[in-house]
């Protein structure tokens, strides 16, 4: 969502200072009296604000529009980053075979709901439906892995190709060179020298 008010107006990096300090605690009093003393700020009000300073009602205003979207975006950030970190770590203890795992905790849960009968209250209909649906996300993740390694396998081929058909170019621009020099390939001078004086020369 575009923000047009005072604070939304100033660059990014006061922003993202204002968003720490208001992270922190720090009183709306004390944060607009650091803004005001600030040039890029005071030039910012005097060219769109009529130099009107900003106020603890224009930071009550942003704590309930612009922090709130800039704490919700620190929120996914970190939340990309334990995933990352999680999926990091899951792969070295799975040895980079999770789906394979997976699969076969599935394909074992499944075989358990099929031949077990549903615990009273339970919905056996509602428990298939669900292990089903996994199983579907763990289809795609498969078909995933498959076709991540597929291209693994395609990106090898084609850098042995590249290094092949360099070595075989390396190869012909020797033969090349060989041919231009007009020593290679020509007899030595100790044979020469045999030559001339068996027949005499």
């Amino acid at each position: 969502m575009t923000r047009h008010g005072k604070i939304a107006r100033l660059p990014h990096p006061i922003r993202e200072q204002i968003n720490r300090r208001l992270q922190n605690g720090e009183a709306n009093k004390q944060t607009a009296e650091w803004l005001n003393t600030l040039p890029e700020v005071r030039s910012l009000l005097e060219a769109e604000f009529d130099g009107q300073p900003i106020n603890e009602v224009n930071l009550s205003n942003w704590k309930l529009g612009g922090y709130r979207d800039w704490e919700a975006q620190q929120e996914a950030l970190e939340a990309v980053r334990r995933f990352g970190a999680d999926a990091a770590e899951i792969g070295q203890a799975t040895g980079g075979q999770l789906a394979d795992h997976l699969a076969l905790c599935m394909t074992a849960r499944i075989a358990v709901a099929l031949h077990q009968p549903a615990a009273e209250g339970e919905d056996a209909a509602g428990q298939l439906q669900k292990l089903r649906q996994l199983l579907a996300d763990l289809v795609a993740l498969r078909k995933g892995d498959q076709n991540a390694q597929w291209l693994r396998i395609e990106r090898d081929k084609i850098e042995l190709q590249l290094k092949k058909s360099g070595a075989a170019a390396d190869a012909r621009q020797r033969e090349i060179e060989a041919l231009k020099d007009p020593t290679a390939n020509c007899v030595t001078k100790e044979f020469l020298e045999w030559f001339e004086k068996e027949f005499n020369l």
